[in-house]
Order: structure tokens, then sequence, then C-alpha cells
């Protein structure tokens, strides 16, 4: 604790050292998509992230830590089987969201066998080898996030925010700079996003006085998008359920017996959809008189260094736009951490930010003649956990959906539908008995279709081997998000146990899926809580914990697309070289 204390103070001279670096007038790009959005989208110029040129893409869902984890042995699967090359995109939420940025943006200095960790063959694992967290391994970061460590940058954030230098709502998107980011280099507090190079220059050539600094998209990456949402109006809450989605395993009968949230008949938020990536921010759906004063919401994006800015002052011919910079640079701890704001919608009701992301926001439609407003900006998983949206959008025809889910298959939780995670129901017009604090209408494929997807996860975890499932589905017209009609080809690939690879497992290290230890608890392996999986602690997972998700994951990944792709005449390209 002392030494995060220490680093912190580092922090605070560095930020009382700072340049005001963006005093001027900023010209940033607008992209308005056209009504009903059906793009093309700007990233999509370049063929590395076109959907229309056979790309395919990725999902990671939510569920904080244990997303994280289980999105590192996912993506380490997906790089052994030489299907990276192949990604055009991966949209991430949440937890996922808090991977999916490291990896997009991590320094090249680090290989991806260092980021990532190696692929090891499950009888080869041997515990000494799953209690290490080595430098410049991402899973590392996650060791950051003890209760210990987290109070230290907390009081010195709330320091901040007493003297004046950082508003509340940035206290959430701190913790996760000094937690997650900043060991990767990715933690200046100057530094905003753009795509590549060519969009750099771009920037500087239209801002010649601007003195600041962006990360890019590392080159050998999909395009990353992170999904969050727009909550408004603050100050009410969505009907019916609990809002804490993830009680440890270990503990649900004695929670049943415990007072829990029923917020029962309260007037309901709107949640819109929202993406950042790295060349811009907003939403391409337009909801027309549906934010503050009656203004509009949507109808395109923004370059990032021009997010969360005042009312423009004007817009030329080719949608550039001239704005005050705003007060503070958006950085990559702004998208995780939005991304990431679980308790948003909830903690609004309050009136307060809870430390959560409120930022300036105006649309992209009569630009200039509609004030920007602060919404609330929350966890991506308010309104679609599963971040398969905007993949949709961009009209992936195959598409890998790792659902890292906190229930088991055939889970009688009341946020499940048929033994399947509420998540994934939700697509399908099946909203579960216990909405977790939104009943919003998500439907996006036809209600018959969720029958068989249940029944080919439930038969390939009685089977013992990887749960994935992979099918047609076609986007319905007329769906909640403006998608258009396609039909993609999904793999969904659910976080359960792939009992085929535990038997392979050595009996030293299966023994570990036994383990009560409540500093240390694996029982409800690989269903951790996103919230509180070992006692007294709040987001922090073992060294163990990590990576055993995370290696279960990579075989997963591996086995059960090997098992799913060969029925739809698809193959693995295998690892280069």
């Amino acid at each position: 604790m002392a030494d995060a204390l220490w680093l912190g103070f580092i922090h605070w001279g560095e930020l009382m050292n700072q340049d005001d670096t963006q005093a001027a007038a900023l010209q940033a790009q607008a992209y308005p998509i056209a009504q009903p959005p059906k793009g093309p989208y700007p990233e999509q110029s370049i063929p590395r992230y076109n959907a229309a040129k056979g790309m395919w893409a990725a999902c990671f869902s939510g569920g904080g830590p244990r997303a994280f984890a289980a999105s590192l042995g996912q993506m380490r699967g997906l790089q052994a089987a030489g299907v990276v090359p192949l990604l055009g995109a991966i949209s991430c939420v949440s937890g996922g969201s808090w991977f999916g940025g490291l990896f997009s943006y991590a320094p090249s200095s680090y290989s991806d066998q260092q980021l990532l960790g190696p692929v090891v063959a499950p009888g080869d694992l041997t515990v000494a080898m799953l209690d290490q967290l080595p430098s410049g391994y991402l899973g590392s970061a996650l060791g950051h996030l003890s209760n210990e460590e987290l109070a230290a940058w907390l009081a010195l954030y709330l320091l901040e925010y007493k003297w004046g230098t950082i508003p509340f709502d940035k206290i959430w998107g701190r913790l996760l700079n000094a937690t997650l980011l900043s060991p990767f280099g990715l933690g200046d507090l100057n530094t905003s996003l753009t795509l590549n190079q060519q969009t750099l220059a771009a920037i500087e050539a239209r801002n010649p006085s601007l003195n600041a600094n962006f990360f890019t998209l590392r080159k050998d990456r999909p395009f990353f998008i992170a999904g969050a949402t727009l909550v408004y109006p603050q100050n009410t809450l969505s009907p019916q359920g609990d809002f804490v989605r993830s009680y440890p395993a270990r503990d649900h009968a004695l929670l049943r017996t415990q007072p829990r949230l029923e917020p029962g008949d309260l007037p309901g938020q709107t949640y819109r959809p929202f993406e950042y990536t790295p060349g811009y921010s907003g939403t391409p759906q337009l909801f027309a008189g549906a934010g503050v004063n009656g203004v509009d919401i949507g109808n395109g994006y923004v370059e990032n260094f021009a997010f969360d800015t005042p009312t423009p002052r004007g817009v030329n011919s080719s949608d550039i736009v001239t704005v005050a910079a705003g007060q503070f640079p958006f950085l990559l701890s702004d998208v995780i951490g939005s991304s990431s704001a679980a308790l948003a919608s909830l903690i609004d009701l309050s009136g307060y930010s809870g430390g959560f992301p409120y930022f300036q926001y105006w649309p992209i439609r009569k630009i200039g003649q509609q004030a920007s407003a602060s919404y609330s900006f929350g966890d991506g998983g308010i309104l679609e956990n599963i971040g398969i949206v905007p993949l949709l959008r961009r009209k992936y025809r195959v598409i890998f959906a790792f659902v890292n889910s906190p229930f088991p298959i055939n889970a009688t939780d009341k946020g499940c539908v048929d033994g399947i995670d509420g998540q994934i129901s939700r697509l399908f017009g099946f909203i579960p008995a216990n909405d977790y604090g939104s009943n919003q209408n998500t439907q996006i494929f036809d209600k018959t279709e969720f029958a068989g997807l249940a029944a080919g996860l439930k038969s390939a975890r009685a089977a013992g081997e990887a749960v994935v499932h992979a099918g047609y589905y076609a986007v319905l017209p007329n769906n909640p998000f403006a998608l258009e009609s396609y039909t993609p080809l999904i793999f969904w690939l659910y976080n359960d146990l792939n009992e085929s690879w535990r038997h392979r497992l050595p009996p030293a290290v299966s023994a570990l899926l036994n383990d009560t230890d409540p500093q240390d608890f694996l029982a409800n392996f690989p269903n951790y809580a996103t919230v509180g999986q070992n006692y007294e602690e709040l987001l922090y997972l073992t060294p163990r914990q990590i990576n055993l998700l995370a290696h279960m994951w990579c075989d997963t990944m591996v086995q059960g697309f090997a098992a799913q792709g060969q029925a739809f005449g698809m193959d693995l390209p295998g690892p280069a070289g």
C-alpha cells in the first residue's frame, strides 16, 4: 500500500506540472451515419477491418475480473489457432474491455507470447506454473486489483477531488488507469486515442498548435470496440430485479436468507448503445429528441480527442467540427472506465456519479445547433453484455461470441432462462425473471431459435466437451438497434467447465478445482463471481485463479471450434510459420 501511495504522489506532481495542452479550438472529423445506420463505418475503408472482405470478428462479454481472465485465454487460443490475422474487429464489454484495451494498445516491445502467456498442454501444467504472473503478462494487471492497492489509489484520487484537480466522476477511470494501464505504459494523462499514423497526421495537420499525444492501435491488432451505455434520464431506475448479478457460488444459500435489492416499480431509465473505438466515439443510431431539453442523441461519431467537449461552434461541408477542447483529454482509461461502470445506472438514482463517468455529449446532427449536455455513461452490459451488436452493425459473417457468464449451464438462478444466462436469452426476446435492472427490449434474433441454441449448449456440457454451439442466426428486421437484416454464422462459446480439459490435467492441478480456501476459492471454477470471489476482496483474483481460467479457455477455443467448425465446412488456419 505504501508503494502505491508513493507512486500516487509522484503522479500528483506530474499532474500539477502538466501544461494546458489543448487551449486552442479543435478541428475534428465527425462521421455522420445515414439513417437507418447502414454504414459504411469509417474504419472499413481499410481492408484489414472490413467485414465485406471476408474478415471474421469476436466479442468478449462483460464479467469483471472473470471476463478479463477468460478473454486472455480466449485470445491466446485464437492466436494459437492462427485466427487473429482473420479478425477484423473485437468488440468488448466491461471486464472484456479491460483485456481488450490492454491487448489492443500494448506497446510492440511486448511480444504476444509475453502478453498472452504460453500455450501449455493440460498435462504439462504444474501448480508452480499456475502461481506465476510474470512481468509483461496481461494477467499480471489483475494482480493490482487488491483491496489494499485500490484503497491506496482511491485515497489519492479523493484528495485530488477535494483539491479540485479532478471531478468526482473521473475516479473510477483513474483507478483503472493506475492499476491496469500504467504498468503497461498506457497511463499517461495527456494521451488520447487515434487509429493509426495516417489519422494522427490528419489530426496534426488540422491542429498544428495541438500539444497532445496519441496512442495508436497496435498494427497487428483487430479494430477494437468497447461497448458502453448512455443512461438517460438520471435520477430514475429501471424496474424489477436485483442489481448485483454475481454472487459467489459458495454463498448462494446464505444470500437467499438475506435481504436483496428489489427496486419494484420505480420509473425506468432509457439506455442507448454507445461505442468507443481507436478512431472515434459515438452511436450510429439516431434517437430524435431523446436527450436533455429534447435534443437528439446519436447519428454518428466524432474523433476521440474531440469527445467530451462543449457545444461545437460550427461544422464545414467536410464534416470538420470546430469545438473548444474539453477540460480533460479523452483517455483509454475513460474508455474502459465507462465500459465497466456496472453500477452507474443504480447510483444515478441518488443524483451522484459514484465516481463513474459523466461526459459532455452533443449529437452528430445539426452540429452546433444542439447543445452539449452531461450524461452518465455506464457499463455496456447494462443494455447488451455480450458485445455482439457492434459486430452485427458492421455485418461480420463469422462471429465468435465469448459469453463469460457467472452461471453454469442449467443454472436455476432467476437471471437465467432455461438454464442459460439471460444475457443470451435477451437477444432472442426472453428477459429473465430477474432482469438485473434492465427490462429494455434487446431482441435481435427470432425467439424460435433460442431453444435450439440452449439445447446445443446443454448437449455439449453433458458430453463433457467444450461448451460451444454454432449456427446461422438471421438478424430480425425492425430490431431495437436498427441493425440491417442478414444471417451470420455465430459460434457461441459459453463459460462452463470443459470436462475433457480437466481430465487431461495432472492430479495435483485437477485437485485445485475443489479448493474451498476462501482466499483462493476455486470450487466454483470457472464461474467466478464478478465481485467478491475471494474473502474480503472485491475484484482481486489470485494467480492460480487467473491462470487456470485462461488455460482452460485456450483449450476450449481450439477444441470447441475444431468440433463445431467442421459441421460448417470451416477449419482453423493453424499457427503462423
